[in-house]
């Protein structure tokens, strides 16, 4: 496989698919939480459920397995990861589905109701992609904290201010108490603190489209800013 895609998720990708036990770990923990999403939209019932649980493990069998899925994964096509794991998911589900349907027949507890499946591709859709918006958001948040441990006190307030006021919805005359400044300084702060959080999601968004444009990439970031 080409050096390009040797990068961020493309280099756990390719690790969890030649059995690299941390990489599959964090394989796992990434895309977990998109995974369940989708079921639980799927079956109307909670992420949390056992029913989605067992699909989860059972998608990432698929993947890791000896010959699975992810060893034929190709990064050039069309949605890149994407799409692929959106359709080993859906796949999934449906063949859970039919043992489920064939094991009701037979039993007056039903496991699954077939009737409450939503069969709706839009909606499906729409809750893959805010999951995975989030997902990406997460590993955003997670390079920007790590460039903050490493940039300074200037760096961390940065940080500090960002996390305060767009994830805990904090204003900015509260951050400037807690940090004894002014609020003025707040706004320089949130002004430069944005412009590294873009480009952590650009950086991100890089690692899972290595042969976009820098205009492509900025589209896609655009898209992702309305799902978060």
């Amino acid at each position: 496989m080409s050096s390009r895609f040797d990068s961020t998720c493309w280099t756990v990708v390719i690790g969890a698919a030649r059995g690299d036990p941390q990489l599959r770990d964090v394989f796992c923990r990434r895309y977990e939480p998109v995974i369940r999403a989708y079921l639980a939209t799927r079956w109307r019932i909670g992420s949390d459920r056992e029913e989605v649980s067992d699909a989860t493990q059972e998608v990432f069998l698929q993947c890791l397995r000896a010959d699975g899925a992810l060893e034929r994964l190709d990064p050039t096509r069309p949605g890149g990861l994407r799409a692929f794991l959106y359709g080993v998911t859906a796949r999934v589900a449906a063949v859970l589905e039919r043992q489920r349907t064939r094991w009701n027949r037979s039993n007056t507890r039903p496991a699954f109701d077939p009737d409450a499946i939503e069969r709706s591709d839009a909606t499906l859709s729409a809750a893959f992609d805010r999951a995975w918006a989030a997902m990406i958001g997460r590993e955003a948040r997670r390079l920007l904290v790590a460039r903050a441990a490493k940039g300074g006190e200037a760096a961390r307030r940065r940080l500090f201010c960002l996390e305060q006021r767009y994830f805990h919805g904090r204003p900015p005359r509260e951050i400037a108490v807690a940090l004894g400044i002014d609020a003025q300084r707040v706004s320089e702060h949130l002004h430069d603190a944005k412009g590294e959080y873009r480009a952590a999601l650009l950086e991100v968004m890089a690692g899972y489209f290595p042969e976009a444009s820098e205009k492509e990439l900025s589209e896609r970031c655009a898209e992702l800013a309305r799902l978060l």
